[in-house]
């Protein structure tokens, strides 16, 4: 297993001629950047510690700008410190198991570094699919810079428009390889998808369809707005601390709008028990002790003082379970998560949101 490679990036923008942009009528065909996250050659990395801001180059000062709108501001940026060289050199000669991201609503592609890293630091390549419009910010390569839009389509269609990007991605992988600069280093055998919120109902969806995808990650996804589908294939489900029914109301309720509120959490724990009863026994449902919504980004890290412990156990339960279902490396997250192993702050749960007692197994039945 690899340990602590060094990581690269390029930006791309992937364009689909064959639709047309829903949320503006000016914009023409869809298209929207992609971030690529890949181990790198450690000789062509040297001193590459910077800041969170350098990777909305070449609008970094208009990202610092909208960034302050939104009250966090570049003091709080800079604090970020990150290991990213763009362009770095490819690890020659080897192919890795690709990642593809999508990410939670109003969330630029790039505010999961701590995730991104620890990935590529463990032999992934992470390919981050921005939403163009849906997100805060997202920065072009040529320095065009979209903001959020004003109104979104209804939840359906912007689920329907990711599912569509992802796969998008997932066709043009091959294409990647025949360039000179990746040549061959993207793994198409090995394909995982991992989504945050809206972004995590996109993946599950797209997972009950496409056949490449070996298996996918929530991360406490939209599950009020999953299909009804079941993907066939292993799931981990990460959430947040808030799992059963009044749990999540308490976590999402809206005094303005209660019944609205009410009746999401209703779908969500309904959802979640047809997951819990469905889907393959390989699958697995596992709360964080602390975690919130955006714990699993780097907005938390910008907006909270939330304890480091949190995202510790995020990634070591994802790296386990890539490298069981992704990597091919039998037992190795069944051992990470047994009652002796497990991250004291990671609980099992069922599909009502309950916490499963020691010595059963939280493995679908």
């Amino acid at each position: 297993m690899f340990t602590n490679l060094k990581v690269g990036r390029v930006v791309k923008v992937v364009e689909d001629t064959s639709r047309k942009e829903i949320y503006t009528k000016g914009r023409g065909s869809r298209s929207f950047p992609i971030s690529i996250f890949y181990p790198a050659l450690e000789n062509t990395i040297t001193d590459i510690e910077t800041n969170l801001i350098s990777l909305f180059s070449p609008a970094i000062q208009e990202a610092i700008d909208i960034f302050s709108n939104v009250g966090i501001h570049i003091e709080k940026l800079k604090e970020v410190i990150i290991s990213v060289k763009d362009h770095a050199t490819p690890i020659p000669n080897t192919s890795f198991p690709v990642v593809l991201f999508s990410p939670g609503f109003g969330i630029d592609r790039d505010l999961y570094l701590e995730i991104t890293t620890a990935l590529v630091q463990k032999g992934y390549i992470v390919v981050a699919i921005s939403v163009p419009y849906d997100s805060f910010l997202t920065v072009f390569p040529n320095g065009e810079v979209i903001t959020q839009a004003e109104r979104h389509p209804n939840d359906e269609t912007q689920i329907k428009t990711r599912m569509q990007d992802v796969q998008l991605v997932v066709d043009s992988l091959e294409k990647w390889n025949q360039e000179k600069f990746f040549n061959g280093l993207f793994d198409t055998d090995k394909i995982a998808v991992l989504g945050h919120s809206l972004g995590g109902a996109t993946v599950f969806n797209i997972a009950a369809i496409e056949e490449r995808i070996r298996c996918a990650i929530l991360y406490d996804a939209s599950l009020h707005l999953i299909d009804h589908k079941m993907p066939n294939i292993p799931i981990l489900n990460i959430r947040q601390e808030a799992t059963s029914y009044e749990e999540y109301l308490d976590a999402i309720l809206d005094e303005d709008d209660e019944e609205q509120s009410k009746n999401i959490a209703k779908r969500y724990i309904k959802k979640q028990m047809e997951m819990y009863e469905h889907l393959p026994k390989s699958s697995s449902f596992i709360k964080v002790i602390g975690a919130k919504h955006l714990s699993f980004s780097t907005i938390s890290r910008l907006i909270s003082d939330e304890s480091p412990d949190v995202m510790k156990s995020i990634q070591e339960l994802t790296i386990a379970f890539l490298q069981e279902f992704l990597s091919g490396n039998s037992g190795v997250y069944e051992d990470r998560i047994n009652d002796q192993n497990r991250p004291t702050n990671c609980i099992k749960f069922d599909g009502s949101g309950l916490p499963i007692g020691n010595g059963e197994s939280n493995v679908i039945r």
